[in-house]
């Protein structure tokens, strides 16, 4: 499941660098999930920071970077749930980004980690719909 906020519609990439303050993985979240029932499907979350941002031109579209975390989980996911990753912004209570993760089971024995790779996507040029 891929989607953006309205604010990151409106307000573009920036938005993401200047709000974005927590990358977390969850599971089975789904587009009509409100930030608390979105944030509450977490099962792993860092801090992050605008420096852990970087955009980019990449052609005629712009590249969106987003440092990836070695994370301690704080519960569990089954190969059958859909695992993704959140881009949060939890001052003003905002899923900013869900991207689809590859879906495996996550363990959270003592000495677990879980680790999301570093994040790309794009903002493409405009085209007639």
């Amino acid at each position: 499941m891929n989607f953006s906020s309205y604010n990151f519609k409106l307000n573009g990439a920036q938005h993401v660098k200047d709000n974005a303050n927590t990358i977390a993985l969850a599971l089975n979240v789904i587009k009509a999930d409100n930030y608390v029932t979105a944030t509450g499907k977490i099962i792993a979350s860092a801090a992050m920071t605008g420096a852990d941002v970087a955009l980019a031109a990449n052609g005629n579209d712009l590249e969106i970077t987003i440092n990836g975390k070695s994370i301690d989980p704080t519960a569990t996911g089954l190969a059958t749930d859909d695992l993704v990753v959140l881009i949060l912004d939890s001052v003003n209570s905002e899923v900013v980004l869900c991207l689809d993760a590859t879906d495996r089971i996550v363990t959270n024995d003592a000495g677990d980690t879980v680790t999301i790779p570093t994040l790309q996507t794009f903002v493409r040029e405009l085209s007639v719909v």
